[in-house]
């Protein structure tokens, strides 16, 4: 592995935004006999401890992908239980403070309970003006979901005729630069409609490790595995 040959040395090359696609909480909680709902609160300890290595290593925008449109169809029992970590974890408006941290919520909140639509709207208030870290939160979150809504937008709008940057102004993502790398844990070799208009030149990254278990080690490795990659957009290195 990368960690173990630099001995937690950083590559020179870091990306600037790193998504994450956390996968695999349920499945890490199902082998050792839990509720899927503890290795979902698992999965959020694990969110903030990443949160802490992007602040220590630097790197300025991070985005989450927590809970797809897809989502909805789980038990009703999975998916409040879920809610109930996300008011957790809103409520912990002083952390982001404290470490300087800018929030965003991408996805259609509209659909969630009406207290945690409010928790999240003042987590984004209260650190609207911090200058650290941008922490985009993807919530009812869907890719194809989101070009519909920024092609209607423009439409609305009396656009008759759009470009490419047109409809990236139109998006949740707007001001924000498109992920360097995506990182998906658990194994799983597929971007199950996150992103699709962001990540088209993204380098993947698919580490067996559940998400539970993505510690500063499985970080470190992401960061050399990127700082590997050969980016040329289409075009040929000189």
């Amino acid at each position: 592995m990368f960690f173990s040959k630099k001995k937690n040395k950083l590559p020179s090359k870091l990306p600037t935004h790193i998504s994450f696609i956390i996968d695999g909480n349920g499945r890490w909680a199902q082998k050792r006999g839990l509720p899927r709902l503890m290795g979902h609160r698992r999965g959020m300890k694990a969110v903030e401890d990443t949160i802490n290595n992007l602040v220590e290593f630097g790197i300025p925008y991070a985005s989450f992908y927590c809970f797809s449109t897809e989502n909805w169809k789980r038990d009703s029992e999975e998916v409040n239980g879920l809610f109930e970590i996300f008011r957790d974890y809103a409520s912990k408006t002083n952390n982001f403070k404290d470490k300087n941290i800018k929030v965003k919520v991408f996805g259609d909140i509209t659909k969630f309970p009406d207290d945690m639509r409010d928790s999240l709207k003042k987590l984004i208030e209260e650190t609207k003006n911090n200058t650290g870290l941008t922490v985009m939160l993807c919530l009812n979150y869907g890719g194809r979901d989101e070009i519909t809504m920024a092609v209607n937008k423009l439409l609305k709008s009396g656009k008759k005729e759009v470009s490419k940057q047109d409809i990236s102004d139109a998006l949740y993502s707007a001001g924000v630069p498109d992920p360097d790398l995506v990182v998906r844990t658990s194994g799983e070799n597929r971007v199950s409609n996150y992103m699709l208009w962001q990540i088209a030149y993204s380098e993947l990254y698919f580490p067996k490790t559940y998400w539970p278990d993505f510690g500063k080690k499985e970080f470190i490795d992401a960061l050399w595995a990127y700082s590997k990659r050969n980016r040329r957009f289409g075009g040929l290195k000189k």
